[in-house]
C-alpha cells in the first residue's frame, strides 16, 4: 500500500515511483483491449515477482503509466529494464499477431522511459491523475480539421 512506512534492519521510510513506458514508434497498440490487458497482467506479474507493488496502472492508446511502491531494493533503471524486458518477451513470444502490423523487429517498447519519485503521494492521487489525464487520449476530436492557408483566418 502507498503511504505505508516500510521498515528494514536499518531504515524506515516510504518509496513511491511513477513510471511511464511507450511502445516502439509510439504505436497505438493499447487501443486494442486485449493488448492492454496482457501488458497490465505481465507488468503486475513481473512486479510481484520482484517484490514491488503496482498501486495503480493505466494505459493511454500509446503509453502506460505505473505507480509503484516498495521499490527501494531496485533502481528506476532496473525496474524499467525488468518490467519492459519481461513484457516485451512475453508479448512477442505468445501474442505477436495482435500488434505485428504496428510494430516490427524484435522489440515492443521504445528505448526510453519516464520516471518521477514521489514523497507523500497517495495511490488515489496518482490514480486520479492518471485516469483524468488519459481521457484526453481516448477522445477523438472530429472538429479539428487540417487548416489550409485559405481557411486559417476563419
Amino acid at each position: 500500500m502507498a503511504n505505508e512506512l516500510r521498515s528494514s534492519a536499518h531504515s524506515v521510510g516510504e518509496a513511491n515511483l511513477h513510471l511511464q513506458f511507450t511502445p516502439a514508434y509510439r504505436a497505438r497498440v493499447f487501443a486494442d483491449t486485449l493488448v492492454r490487458e496482457l501488458v497490465i497482467g505481465y507488468i503486475v506479474q513481473k512486479a510481484n515477482a520482484m517484490g514491488v507493488c503496482v498501486a495503480a496502472i493505466e494505459c493511454g492508446p500509446d503509453h502506460v503509466h505505473l505507480f509503484v511502491t516498495n521499490w527501494r531494493k531496485h533502481s528506476p533503471k532496473e525496474l524499467a529494464r525488468q518490467l519492459k524486458g519481461y513484457t516485451s518477451y512475453m508479448l512477442r513470444r505468445g501474442h505477436a499477431a495482435l500488434f505485428k502490423h504496428l510494430l516490427w523487429g524484435e522489440k515492443f517498447w521504445s528505448a526510453g522511459y519516464f520516471y518521477r519519485t514521489g514523497g507523500i503521494v497517495t495511490a488515489e492521487t496518482v490514480k486520479q491523475y492518471i485516469n483524468e489525464g488519459q481521457r484526453k487520449h481516448w477522445v477523438e476530436n472530429h472538429s479539428r480539421k487540417q487548416r489550409t492557408l485559405l481557411s486559417f483566418s476563419t
